[in-house]
């Protein structure tokens, strides 16, 4: 296959992004070689979601083996994330439930290793043809206080830098581009966590406590996170006031 090189802008080809294990055998993704299309690797499931933002590609292939995090939870945060990106999922051996649970996350086909001779390439390509170009939510969310780089995964507020867990910086992002808004416990586990907890509001609470406490030793001012008691937890624009 060919590799990519460069981001979205003024490429000539359509872009897949191919997120599979390490050890998954070139020969497999050799199958799709095409000049029709160019493609990007990614290993493992952080960098596949780093990825869609960089290089805003026209197709992502995911494999199921795919982890740090896992394949189900990469689908689930990118079609929290868009649900016009075209997704196929692949595995190295077609199993049944699998697929059904990939459709039913919202994938869009699924292939796997033995497939008829061409079949995989042509769903390629349909998918291709349908596919419009993606504008994923923005790398650089900035309000005038908070500075936060989903590309780099740097936070910065009121110019200090501010030191976050993978947790902490999911939980701000999800609170600073919905602010003023009360978030539920409840919302927050279902679009901050990465491996999500069934249904302990406690894992909440004390996740944004800590998101507190590391803003306010790195800035040495207090955190604009406000909670509406027995309703949820809210972010504060700077020059707003309490409801």
């Amino acid at each position: 296959m060919q590799a990519s090189h460069g981001g979205s802008r003024g490429r000539a080809l359509p872009l897949l992004l191919v997120a599979v294990a390490p050890d998954v055998p070139l020969a497999w993704l050799d199958e799709l070689d095409d000049p029709r299309f160019s493609y990007h690797r990614a290993y493992n499931g952080h960098d596949t979601l780093r990825d869609l933002y960089r290089y805003q590609p026209d197709l992502l292939i995911l494999g199921l083996r795919v982890r740090d995090p896992g394949p189900w939870e990469v689908l689930r945060r990118v079609r929290e994330m868009t649900e016009d990106l075209r997704v196929m999922v692949a595995t190295r051996r077609f199993d049944g439930a699998d697929a059904l649970r990939a459709l039913d996350s919202g994938a869009d086909d699924v292939l796997w290793h033995g497939m008829p001779e061409g079949l995989a390439k042509a769903l390629v390509m349909a998918r291709l043809r349908r596919a419009t170009p993606v504008s994923p939510p923005d790398q650089l969310l900035e309000d005038g206080r908070l500075r936060l780089d989903l590309d780099t995964h740097e936070v910065t507020m009121g110019g200090q830098y501010v030191p976050l867990t993978p947790l902490e910086f999911d939980l701000l992002h999800f609170l600073a581009r919905n602010p003023g808004q009360v978030l539920s416990p409840e919302q927050l586990l279902h679009h901050a966590w990465r491996a999500r907890p069934e249904g302990d509001a406690g894992k909440v609470k004390y996740a944004v406590l800590r998101l507190r406490r590391s803003i306010e030793r790195a800035t040495g001012v207090k955190a604009p996170i406000e909670t509406v008691r027995g309703v949820g937890y809210r972010y504060v624009l700077p020059g707003s006031h309490p409801a």
